[in-house]
């Protein structure tokens, strides 16, 4: 797997109406780390999954494979070309018109800023030299990989990346050529260069995932909890529920022919979208993620919050926003408006009033009417904690330290 260490700071146009912010050397050092670790996790995690797979498996013979999958970046061969050493060595090899022809190009050229999903652009109109060099630079890359140690022949990418891949399959080709023509490359030593293209994955309101459509799933716990990655895929629509079962997990088709089934008993139950986000999650962060979004779920639903075990409801939001430490000072004596503002679960003191006049405030599952509620150890459940709800969604687990 490559990861665009150099080409990062030039982003890719596909898809795109605007052009990227470009990316410092810092900031794109730490997107390279961060991606290599989250594949590294990723990796770990498939292995874990494959293999509960096949001891759950009464016919299965054997362990599952060892996955390897080497992450390299594409800085490391940049480094120290010159201008004109890659345009004599990429360069002579393309054609300006079958550049013009890729849609990333041809749908900006002569685009103006009448309106869209992105914001507007402090560049001119069109594209800039820089994007649209961008295609040189993504078939140099898998010229570089098809040659070498590496001996890739294969690139694999969303339908959006068609022209950025076909660019790379026509410079090895035409350098083919120029080998077998000028005798340096006997044919029989001539590796063939191919892309394969998957469908980029929309909901049923044909809705990309990503970060400019504002539906980001992070990989990373870091900037999306796991109740809230659990969540997401438990909230899917039941016209999506089945693609993301097959395109999102590892489960036998039969074995999702079976859950659908189930599911369209009774829809209600969500019998579908409960089995997504588990196995959704389990891939991505492992099954220790499972076990506290699903305890997370509990805690946040649940009707007996008496029968709740403090120690697991802990455990349950490590890492969460919505768990909140305060000191016994920050608690006792102090108003439920208080409350809401030193647990960040309202952004000011006239919103919890708000909340409370319009009967949307709730402490450990009770509608708070009075704003000067005062707080004492009683509020607390098992003497340790409190939930509040704000709204629909807006909930906090407030542990007081005495």
């Amino acid at each position: 797997m490559q990861v665009g260490g150099a080409t990062g700071s030039i982003g890719d146009p596909s898809g795109r109406s605007s052009e990227r912010n470009a990316l410092d050397p810092e900031k794109l050092e730490s997107n390279v780390c961060s991606i290599r670790n989250q594949v590294n996790a990723l990796l770990s995690n498939v292995e874990r999954y494959l293999q509960r797979r096949k001891s759950d498996s009464s016919n299965s013979e054997g362990t599952a494979a060892k996955l390897q999958i080497e992450v390299i970046n594409n800085a490391d061969w940049y480094e120290g070309v010159s201008l004109l050493q890659f345009l004599g060595s990429v360069g002579r090899f393309v054609r300006v018109g079958d550049m013009l022809a890729r849609d990333s190009v041809a749908s900006r050229l002569g685009l103006r800023n009448s309106g869209g999903n992105e914001p507007a652009s402090s560049s001119p109109p069109g594209m800039s030299f820089t994007e649209f060099s961008y295609q040189l630079l993504q078939a140099y890359d898998f010229s570089v990989l098809h040659g070498g140690p590496h001996q890739c022949t294969l690139q694999l990418g969303g339908s959006d990346q068609l022209g950025n891949i076909m660019a790379g399959v026509d410079l090895i080709m035409r350098k083919n050529v120029s080998l077998r023509e000028n005798g340096k490359v006997p044919e029989e030593e001539i590796k063939p260069a191919y892309g394969i293209t998957v469908p980029l994955l929309t909901t049923a309101s044909g809705a990309k995932f990503g970060k400019s459509a504002g539906n980001a799933i992070w990989l990373d716990a870091a900037s999306l909890s796991d109740l809230d990655f659990y969540q997401y895929f438990w909230r899917s629509a039941d016209a999506d529920v089945e693609k993301y079962l097959k395109s999102l997990t590892l489960m036998p088709l039969e074995d999702i022919a079976s859950v659908l089934q189930r599911h369209a008993q009774d829809p209600s139950q969500r019998v579908a979208q409960t089995v997504l986000a588990e196995e959704v999650l389990e891939l991505v962060r492992g099954p220790e993620a499972v076990v506290r979004a699903k305890k997370a779920s509990e805690v946040l639903f649940t009707k007996d919050l008496t029968a709740l075990d403090p120690d697991e409801v802990r455990d349950a939001f490590s890492g969460d926003a919505r768990l909140v430490q305060v000191q016994s000072s920050d608690f006792d004596g102090k108003t439920i408006i208080d409350l809401c503002g030193i647990s960040g679960a309202t952004s000011s003191r006239s919103e919890a009033r708000r909340m409370i006049q319009q009967g949307g405030l709730y402490l450990n599952g009770k509608q708070i009417k009075d704003p000067g509620h005062t707080l004492t150890k009683g509020d607390l459940l098992q003497d340790r904690f409190c939930m509040l709800k704000v709204g629909k969604a807006g909930h906090r687990v407030i542990f007081v330290n005495y």
